[in-house]
């Protein structure tokens, strides 16, 4: 057994196991990545099939009507999202002229300050537009190749939550034999709970998505910023993504404002709302709307969403957190991965921290005393 070596080869498979569980992750990525975000809506929507079924609807039926409602939700927010971004592109003329007024404007202070010529300035642009046009085909061709990746994986999600949901039974019966040696029942309960914390996290971030967007559009609208409703929904759905979402989703705003308004107390107002609606979403809206189902502390969340970003990229680093709250709920309910469910979490209070180590101490009494 493992748990008889000595603590330097225990530590060494550790790591070893580490390794090859990171390579699959990055070299499987194409199929793990929609199978994964399949899995996150195949929980979500189990429920609405399961309802379904109890009203006497065939399970494949039932499956597929689920399948067609989150579908026309999701076509809707997308028309509304599409209409948005048509009514930007009407505008995008004026906006490219403003862009333009602005730049003499910087030419301008450039040229007082600095003593360099416009013709200087623009000849220099140029120069880097001339550089960077060069790789352009190649960037084009990985656009390309990219969303016609991405729009194979996207094919493939309805299909995935189809036969997860169609075969959920057959999975609990593998789960069943896999332990039967051990505690089947135990890991359908640590199955059950992460698919309820799959369920919560979701329709938490739904709904925050939506008061997110409502609070951020009505600050914008007030400021009188040009489509406000599309950079408070952009903003919205970055800030699912930690810390870089949120930050990516302020700066478009602060931008649209330096380009249209003529005094910099717009941007400066535009900013006032970002941090104000973020500093409701993290203190009232998210504890409240998505709970504490996701209890990941900062550095835990930090040191995911970089991993997760090297290993699968953007939508490694938009699945983190769910992921980081699956591993969390896993390692709660597995005793020999307690203290590692410890460490992800957020701070407990004193009696809950004393029980906790108390029960670590004497599971791991020895393990970390030298061989």
């Amino acid at each position: 057994m493992l748990e008889t070596q000595p603590y330097y080869f225990r530590i060494t498979v550790k790591l070893l196991l580490l390794i090859v569980i990171t390579s699959i992750l990055i070299f499987a990525k194409d199929l793990l990545v929609p199978l994964t975000i399949a899995l996150f809506f195949t929980f979500l929507l189990l429920p609405v099939s399961q309802k379904l079924e109890q009203w006497r609807f065939p399970k494949p039926l039932a499956i597929v009507v689920s399948l067609l409602l989150a579908i026309a939700i999701f076509g809707c927010l997308l028309y509304f999202f599409y209409y948005q971004v048509l009514s930007f592109a009407d505008d995008w003329p004026t906006l490219q002229q403003k862009v333009n007024d602005k730049l003499d404007t910087i030419f301008r202070f450039v040229r007082e300050n600095f003593n360099i010529s416009k013709r200087e300035q623009k000849d220099w642009i140029n120069m880097k537009i001339k550089e960077q046009a060069n790789s352009g085909p190649d960037i084009v061709m990985n656009i390309f190749s990219a969303t016609g990746t991405f729009l194979a994986s996207l094919a493939l999600i309805p299909i995935y939550i189809f036969f997860l949901t169609y075969y959920r039974e057959k999975f609990k019966q593998f789960i069943v034999l896999v332990f039967k040696g051990e505690n089947p029942e135990q890991a359908l309960n640590v199955l059950k709970k992460v698919s309820m914390v799959s369920q919560k996290y979701l329709k938490g971030i739904f709904f925050d998505i939506i008061i997110l967007s409502i609070l951020s559009s009505i600050g914008f609208l007030l400021l009188g910023i040009k489509h406000a409703i599309l950079f408070a929904v952009i903003a919205a759905i970055l800030n699912i993504i930690p810390y870089i979402g949120v930050l990516i989703g302020s700066i478009l705003p602060i931008i649209m404002a330096l380009i249209t308004k003529d005094e910099i107390g717009y941007a400066i107002g535009v900013a006032g709302v970002c941090v104000f609606v973020q500093f409701l979403d993290n203190n009232f809206i998210t504890p409240y709307v998505v709970g504490s189902s996701v209890s990941i502390n900062p550095l835990a969340a930090t040191i995911g969403l970089v991993a997760s970003a090297l290993i699968w990229g953007i939508p490694g680093m938009v699945l983190c957190i769910p992921l980081t709250g699956m591993i969390k709920v896993v390692c709660d309910n597995v005793e020999g991965l307690q203290p590692y469910g410890f460490l992800l979490g957020e701070e407990v209070d004193y009696t809950q921290r004393k029980n906790l180590s108390d029960r670590i101490m004497k599971q791991f009494k020895g393990v970390a005393k030298p061989d």
